[in-house]
């Protein structure tokens, strides 16, 4: 049994883990690198295997850092299925495709002043028809329900709590006769957040694999938050200001929407 690491360890983003074990391959996210375009580029086009010898795939959520690059795996060759519970599925469907365009997009403009330059044109990571072909290729899991990926390798997904479909994915494998539980644990969410369940945590494992981002950091009480964002609102308003949310996620933009409805319906 081994586990590679090749995105989001050492980095926010890009994440995407190899675990072998009886001569498979298991691929656990496929998310997109974000940063500076051409290290972007040179990132998400060249996998640091062979895309084509993957057996399976499993995606614990929806955010284009954790699953942005599948259309990329499926261009290069894996023919696969992407295991994912229903919710993530039908996000991707919107987000993958989402994305392909704007990878066209960004680059017709690159290459316009790419041509002006006398260079030649850049080839998109992925588009459309890679997205969709990626879309086809999933499969929607339940919670809970333990499934087969390969002799020796189930796998049962549970709530992550991060954003609607999130999951954490818990591993029994044995090899060798060796028996063991591995549980990566996705993007946790936090309790009593609305609309989302709370995290399902993950319990009764040998290894845990957990990314960090906010591991440095407390957070305030779930109360304190909405009189926080009225407070922001108003002082924004008193003076004839406007305010301005960088709620570039789906959670976090769901989220806000949902506190905003509610604080506007309390005359706060």
């Amino acid at each position: 049994m081994k586990i590679t690491f090749y995105g989001g360890a050492q980095t926010v983003t890009g994440s995407m883990h190899l675990l072998k074990v009886n001569g498979r391959s298991i691929l656990i996210e496929c998310g997109m690198f974000q940063g500076r375009r051409m290290e972007s580029y040179e990132k998400n086009t060249k996998f640091p295997f062979d895309p084509s010898t993957i057996d399976a795939v499993v995606l614990t959520h929806a955010h284009i850092d954790h699953s942005g690059n599948l259309p990329g795996l499926v261009k290069q060759g894996y023919t696969g299925s992407i295991y994912a519970t229903q919710p993530t599925a039908d996000l991707c469907n919107i987000m993958l495709r989402d994305s392909a365009y704007l990878q066209v997009k960004d680059l017709d403009w690159v290459n316009k002043i790419r041509k002006k330059q006398g260079l030649e044109p850049m080839v998109p990571m992925y588009e459309m028809r890679h997205a969709e072909q990626a879309i086809e290729q999933f499969v929607g899991v339940e919670y809970n329900r333990e499934i087969t990926l390969a002799p020796g390798v189930t796998v049962r997904f549970l709530d992550g709590g991060h954003i609607l479909g999130s999951a954490s994915i818990h591993f029994e494998l044995e090899e060798n006769g060796r028996k063991v539980k591995l549980t990566y644990a996705g993007d946790i969410g936090r309790f009593n957040t609305p609309v989302i369940n709370d995290p399902n945590l993950p319990r009764d494992q040998d290894f845990l694999v957990m990314e960090s981002t906010y591991g440095d950091r407390l957070h305030g009480a779930a109360e304190d938050r909405e009189e926080e964002l009225a407070q922001a609102v108003r002082d924004a308003t008193a003076t004839g200001g406007r305010l301005i949310i960088p709620a570039f996620a789906i959670g976090r933009t769901q989220e806000l929407v949902y506190y905003l409805h509610k604080l506007f319906n309390q005359n706060r």
